[in-house]
């Protein structure tokens, strides 16, 4: 069990390859440890391996049907190669073993989610929460599916949870931002937007939204310069460039408005094709849902 326990110390620490070698050296001394299966395909999953880490949670399985970490674990690998449906039913048998685990709980709601079943997330979030109240991504995870349903004061309000349990939770701070542009709190939204560049501030998606929201309050110039720093960093941002456009246009950079609208429409055609092409493979390959997902997407591009 020493190469076990090594395999545990060295994840702990985010030597992933290093945990790698111990499991597997633990499983050449005893095939059947479930536990090691387990964590070696954890360790695969932070490499990216995701296959591979199933099938290390299909050899616990087999060993120890009701261990619900292989569960929890190959579904949570499940839900990085978009199989939603899967990821589901892994979350399911975890809890079928293990009511309680919150952790079950939690990747079931972010599976629905993905399926755009926002009312079945944060019921799935909420179960989560009971069993561990101060769980950072279920609050985080119930907040986007309170924003999908377009409940922002609710999104807000579960941003604000996680926040109270550690303040310098960037992913929290940015989508507490976006929810109070929705709720057209401009000026909440650019201090919360700046605690999230204190931490971060070569965040394209935090420079972007903080342009939105000077555009949206008139400041066109600042929003120009909140806008070049976020393309500079991330030039694919094709909102970045119709806001841009926009706030060119009102202060009389008409040459640069069209610029930037140009770039913007060159990214949604890029978006466009990708979208379709990515639909009809899966439509080919018998995935229905996915492929629908891929061409709504194209949808909203084209409405934008």
């Amino acid at each position: 069990m020493q190469d076990y326990y090594e395999g545990l110390a060295s994840g702990r620490d985010g030597r992933h390859e290093d945990a790698l070698t111990s499991f597997s050296r633990a499983l050449a001394s005893d095939p059947t440890l479930a536990i090691a299966w387990v964590g070696r395909g954890f360790a695969l999953g932070k490499l990216g391996r995701y296959e591979e880490e199933i099938e290390c949670c299909d050899k616990a399985i087999q060993l120890d049907p009701r261990c619900a970490d292989a569960w929890v674990n190959k579904g949570f690998a499940c839900g990085m190669l978009d199989r939603f449906d899967e990821k589901i039913a892994c979350c399911e048998q975890a809890l079928q073993i293990d009511p309680e685990n919150a952790t079950a709980w939690n990747n079931k709601g972010v599976a629905l989610g993905m399926l755009k079943k926002f009312e079945a997330e944060i019921r799935c979030c909420d179960r989560a929460l009971e069993i561990r109240p101060r769980y950072l991504s279920a609050w985080v995870n119930k907040g986007f599916a309170c924003g999908k349903l377009k409940r922002f004061e609710d999104e807000a309000a579960c941003y604000d949870r996680a926040l109270k349990i550690y303040p310098f939770y960037q992913s929290a701070l940015l989508k507490k931002g976006i929810a109070q542009i929705n709720l057209k709190n401009y000026e909440e939204a650019i201090e919360t937007l700046d605690r999230t560049l204190a931490i971060e501030h070569r965040n394209a998606r935090a420079l972007y939204r903080k342009g939105l929201a000077l555009s949206m309050l008139g400041r066109h110039a600042d929003a120009i310069g909140c806008l070049e720093q976020a393309l500079e960093i991330d030039p694919s941002i094709a909102d970045a460039w119709v806001v841009m456009s926009n706030s060119c246009f009102m202060i009389g950079r008409l040459e640069e408005s069209a610029r930037a609208f140009d770039q913007a429409y060159y990214l949604d055609v890029k978006d466009v094709r990708t979208g379709v092409v990515k639909g009809l493979s899966l439509l080919k390959n018998g995935k229905f849902d996915d492929a629908l997902r891929s061409f709504s997407d194209v949808f909203g591009i084209l409405l934008r």
